[in-house]
């Protein structure tokens, strides 16, 4: 690309002053080739996206966390139901003040 910058400043014979930067030439060689010979391809390689099912889609709109009720003005804190029934890493007590609000399943959002 460089030999392709010099060799069209040379013919077109431009004021060194007005000369495009090899950055713009570069771009324009690339927007004329793709302007010529570029197709929109539809032979993309692997396995085509599966939009999400409805069921899914709706079971995510129904799961977010709240808060716990207030009791005497301040929250209840319970322990972390996945903390405490994990099976990958070793069990601890984690103790939470947000739910689920479908499930009623206290969570640590943070871990």
């Amino acid at each position: 690309m460089l030999n392709a910058y010099n060799l069209w400043l040379v013919k077109k014979n431009i004021d060194p002053s007005m000369k495009p930067k090899l950055r713009e030439f570069v771009y324009n060689v690339a927007y004329q080739l793709l302007e010529d010979f570029g197709e929109p391809t539809t032979n993309i390689k692997g396995r085509p996206p599966n939009p999400m099912p409805d069921l899914i889609i709706d079971a995510y709109s129904r799961h977010y966390p709240v808060h716990t009720e207030m009791a005497n003005g301040k929250r209840k804190p319970r322990d972390c139901y996945v903390c405490k029934h994990t099976t990958r890493r070793q069990k601890k007590r984690t103790r939470v003040v947000i739910i689920c609000n479908e499930c009623n399943i206290e969570l640590c959002i943070v871990d």
